[in-house]
C-alpha cells in the first residue's frame, strides 16, 4: 500500500495522490495534513500568478497608451491647438508691435509656467517629440497630460516665430524708409535711383 504512495518529490501531484490514498485508507491526520499543505501550496502558488498578471496588465496598459497617443492624429486630437499667434498677427497693424510683442511674452511665460517639471527648464528647441514624451513618461505623467505640454511647446514655438517676424518686419521698416511718388520721381530725375538686377 505504501509503496504506491511513496513521494519522491515535492510536487503538487504527488501531494494530491497522497491525499487521495490517505482518504481511500481513512487516515486521517496524513489526510487533514495534505490537503492543508496542498492548500498552502496553491495559495502560494496563486499569489505569485497574481503577482504576475498584474505586472503584465500594468505593462500591458502602458503599451496602449504609448500605442495610442502615436497612433493619434491632428485630426482627433485630445486637446486643440490655441490659435494665439494668428490672433495677434490680425491685430498687428504696424505701429502696435511693442504691444503685442509684451502680450506674446507674458503669455509665454504663463504657459511655461503651466508645463510639467521635467520639461519647463529644459530647452525643448533641440528635442524631437518622441524624447520629450520619454522624459514626460519617466515622470509617470498621463498621456494627456502629455499631449497638453506637446501642444503648449507647439504654441509657444508659434508665438515665438511670429515674435521673429515682428522683429524682421521692423528692421526692414528701420533699413528701408517709405519713399513718397513726388521723391522717387525727383530721384529718377537727378539719376539718384539703381537698378537691381
Amino acid at each position: 500500500m505504501w509503496n504506491r504512495a511513496r513521494v519522491t518529490t515535492g510536487s503538487l501531484q504527488a501531494l494530491a495522490a497522497l491525499n487521495r490514498l490517505s482518504r481511500r485508507y481513512q487516515i486521517d491526520k496524513i489526510q487533514r495534513l495534505s490537503a492543508n499543505f496542498e492548500r498552502a501550496c496553491w495559495r502560494s502558488v496563486r499569489c505569485a500568478e497574481e503577482a504576475a498578471y498584474h505586472r503584465k496588465y500594468d505593462f500591458l496598459r502602458h503599451c496602449v497608451n504609448v500605442i495610442n497617443y502615436r497612433k493619434s492624429q491632428p485630426k482627433t486630437r485630445v486637446v486643440p491647438l490655441s490659435d494665439f499667434a494668428s490672433t495677434l498677427a490680425a491685430k498687428y497693424n504696424g505701429d502696435n508691435a511693442d504691444q503685442l510683442k509684451t502680450e506674446a511674452l507674458l503669455r509665454i511665460k504663463t504657459i511655461k509656467s503651466q508645463l510639467p517639471k521635467c520639461i519647463r527648464d529644459v530647452d525643448t528647441d533641440q528635442l524631437t517629440t518622441d524624447e520629450i514624451v520619454d522624459m514626460c513618461r519617466k515622470d509617470d505623467l498621463s498621456t494627456e497630460s502629455i499631449e497638453n505640454a506637446i501642444c503648449s511647446l507647439v504654441e509657444i514655438s508659434n508665438i515665438q516665430r511670429l515674435l521673429k517676424r515682428f522683429d524682421d518686419v521692423r528692421k526692414k521698416d528701420i533699413s528701408d524708409p517709405p519713399y513718397t511718388r513726388v521723391r522717387l520721381e525727383a530721384m529718377a530725375r537727378r539719376g539718384l535711383t539703381t537698378s537691381y538686377h
